[in-house]
């Protein structure tokens, strides 16, 4: 028979609990943010109006703005980067060097980043572009590099800085599980890209022009003409909706206008707000919201912006748990969701 082992001589020693240390209740940090839009809505604009920012600018868009911009090399034109180490390097720079007062990090622009990235792993495979990995298999590739720089952007959150990441969008058409496919913005990154940034970010805000397009009313044609409209304001959207993705981790309003003068001043009052919020200020704005939804009728069942068939009885249910938590997204969910009266005539 084969020798049993020998006996353990000594208990092995107790792992050190950390249960001590759990932490409840909010944790402040500085928030992860991407902001995307078709061209010229002001996402940069927005960005350079956040607290003390530095850019990196890898798309090279920046020198009309009066922004701090980090040097990847001496020189004219040495604030754009010309590879994706570069990027890397100077990443690692700002980590390295905690002591340079900027608090907002600022990459302009995502779809930019991963141009570099793409021709990084190229490079580093040998080959003559992303589709040569075979099908597919590239964009994981650059996917998981991707994985690698945000995780130096949250070295750089740990240290407290906001860390804004820019990106433009198109129409594409959305491959609609429960029905009909239909066009909607989406990033103009690949979705395995788009995917990680959205998820890896606290608020996803998508801009545009506030304006539409309405049939003409004297038109008698078969087919009628469209006028389009603005009003010149600008929209932040922070809640999901058919033509668009966005989300806040935050109870902060579905859509917000955006200053002139100062862009981020109306968006930063409202997450101090929703971060600052008490049990009792959250119930009483959930309550100002339900009678906003409901028309002031409480009785009235209504779906929310997720779907959700609910109603003023089920929303007291929890009111009456006094969790914060809870009562944070239940508010986020009701300032998403559009009046009764809207929801009947859609």
């Amino acid at each position: 028979m084969p020798a049993r082992p020998a006996a353990t001589t000594a208990a092995a020693k107790p792992r050190a609990s950390r249960l001590a240390g759990i932490q409840r209740g909010r944790l402040k940090t500085p928030l992860r943010y991407l902001f995307y839009s078709p061209e010229g809505i002001g996402k940069s604009t927005l960005a350079a109006d956040a607290p003390n920012p530095i850019f990196l600018d890898v798309e090279g868009g920046s020198p009309e703005l009066h922004v701090s911009r980090y040097p990847f090399r001496d020189g004219p034109g040495g604030h754009v980067p010309r590879v994706y180490d570069d990027v890397l390097s100077a990443v690692d720079d700002l980590r390295d060097n905690p002591g340079h007062g900027y608090e907002t990090l600022v990459v302009d622009t995502a779809d930019a980043l991963e141009a570099l990235i793409h021709a990084h792993i190229c490079k580093a495979n040998s080959k003559a572009n992303v589709e040569a990995f075979g099908y597919g298999k590239g964009y994981k590739v650059a996917a998981t590099e991707l994985r690698v720089f945000l995780s130096r952007l949250e070295a750089l959150q740990g240290q407290g800085m906001a860390i804004v990441v820019l990106a433009h969008s198109l129409v594409k058409t959305f491959k609609n599980p429960e029905g009909p496919d239909y066009d909607r913005y989406q990033l103009c990154t690949h979705e395995l890209i788009s995917a990680q940034l959205k998820g890896w970010s606290d608020v996803v805000g998508f801009l545009r022009f506030d304006g539409g397009a309405a049939k003409l009313l004297d038109d008698a044609s078969q087919a009628p003409r469209a006028r389009g409209w603005a009003t010149g304001k600008r929209i932040i959207h922070l809640a999901r909706e058919a033509a668009w993705d966005a989300k806040c981790r935050l109870s902060m309003p579905a859509e917000i206008e955006l200053g002139v003068a100062h862009p981020w001043q109306p968006f930063a009052e409202a997450k101090d707000m929703a971060r600052d919020s008490t049990v009792e200020s959250l119930i009483t704005a959930v309550l100002a919201e339900v009678d906003r939804v409901t028309g002031g009728h409480r009785e009235t069942e209504f779906t929310t912006a997720a779907g959700t068939v609910t109603s003023f009885a089920a929303i007291n249910d929890l009111i009456a748990k006094s969790d914060s938590g809870a009562l944070t997204r239940v508010l986020a969910g009701l300032k998403a969701t559009q009046p009764t009266a809207t929801q009947e005539t859609v």
